[in-house]
């Protein structure tokens, strides 16, 4: 009996979880933490301009084609 009732716990546990993380609905405060804020704009990554020598080898063995 114990055991039913441990397994119905956490049945709805995990339902009222699904719940919770797949609602649709909307909040109009704007408190969601996973909203982004599209009114900033990044700047951009900034690159080096100085070239750097290739340190990778190239495979020069030829491979039999089958």
């Amino acid at each position: 009996m114990k055991k039913q009732i441990l397994s119905l716990a956490l049945v709805a546990t995990m339902v009222g979880a699904i719940a919770a993380g797949c609602s649709s609905s909307k909040t109009a405060s704007g408190s969601d933490s996973t909203s982004t804020d599209t009114s900033k704009k990044m700047a951009p990554a900034a690159t080096d301009t100085t070239a750097k020598p290739d340190t990778t080898k190239k495979d020069t063995t030829t491979k039999p084609v089958h």
